[in-house]
């Protein structure tokens, strides 16, 4: 018979699964956040909307003052992540690792299974260590892919800045009309940094120069430079934008290249694995009569 304890249990880690689950799935887009891109305040006059903010972002806010703390600022603004969220990340972890040892010996004692009690003390600082790292790593890889997402939009921005002011029109507005064209993440980003420098009076690329800051892109800063030399110089830009957007759109081809040679290396060895298991299974009823032979 199961103990009515180990099915509380068992609902418990379902619940807390469940919980964690609905916590890291992408939330739907904050309204003041947007706001806040256009009219960003200085960092150190807080508003009272934060006392409003979910208590995981308020424990992340709280965890961003921990001794040693390494917030990768450019790769969550790629990924659209604030630090209090990646902290909250970070710190959820580590507690879920921490605790988890203990949760195991406490079931196992619930179902008459006794499991040393050095088991959570040797176990729980180092899944709780494990689970610090994790989000670290998540955010890397998810920064990984939204930089490539960010270079072909910044590629296809740069086409369409040079067709704007093939079609006279002025740095600024080619900066604008291009940036109205596309409906992706790259697109809407630059065109809130487009919006914000038009808010604070300044020229168009000094908005792309503090994004490509913001974000760690060259390309996007090279666009900034190259449209700021026509805007202050009047010099034409349009073979230095197309050349500057094939020459982006080779280097991107040269990594997709890479990466797929690299995938290719991979797969031999399981190729390699599977030409042998099937020539063993086609030799070995002959080899098997060979050798029985009477």
């Amino acid at each position: 018979m199961i103990s009515p304890w180990a099915v509380l249990a068992g609902g418990a880690a379902a619940a807390g699964v469940a919980v964690l689950v609905a916590e890291l799935r992408p939330a739907p887009p904050d309204l003041g956040q947007a706001l806040d891109r256009l009219h960003r305040a200085p960092a150190d006059h807080r508003s009272d909307g934060d006392q409003r903010l979910p208590w995981y972002d308020r424990l992340g806010e709280s965890g961003l003052r921990l001794p040693g703390a390494r917030i990768p600022h450019q790769q969550l603004a790629l990924i659209n992540r604030t630090p209090a969220r990646f902290m909250a990340h970070k710190l959820l972890f580590a507690l879920i690792g921490l605790l988890l040892p203990g949760y195991v010996v406490a079931v196992a004692t619930l179902v008459g299974s006794e499991l040393p009690v050095a088991v959570p003390l040797l176990a729980g600082p180092l899944l709780a260590l494990l689970g610090w790292l994790v989000p670290d790593a998540i955010v890397a890889g998810e920064a990984k892919e939204a930089k490539t997402e960010y270079l072909h939009g910044i590629a296809a921005y740069l086409e369409l800045v040079a067709l704007e002011r093939a079609a006279d029109c002025g740095p600024a507005e080619a900066l604008r009309r291009a940036a109205a064209v596309g409906r992706g993440t790259v697109f809407r980003r630059i065109r809130d940094a487009l919006e914000r420098a038009a808010t604070d009076r300044l020229p168009p690329w000094d908005g792309l120069e503090t994004l490509a800051e913001e974000l760690g892109l060259t390309p996007l800063q090279d666009v900034a430079d190259i449209m700021r030399l026509s805007g202050t110089d009047g010099a034409a830009v349009y073979d230095t934008l197309r050349a500057r957007a094939k020459g982006l759109r080779g280097e991107l081809l040269a990594e997709d290249l890479a990466r797929a040679n690299t995938d290719s290396e991979r797969m031999v060895a399981p190729g390699t694995l599977l030409t042998l298991l099937m020539t063993s299974l086609i030799v070995f009823p002959a080899l098997y009569q060979m050798l029985n032979v009477t």
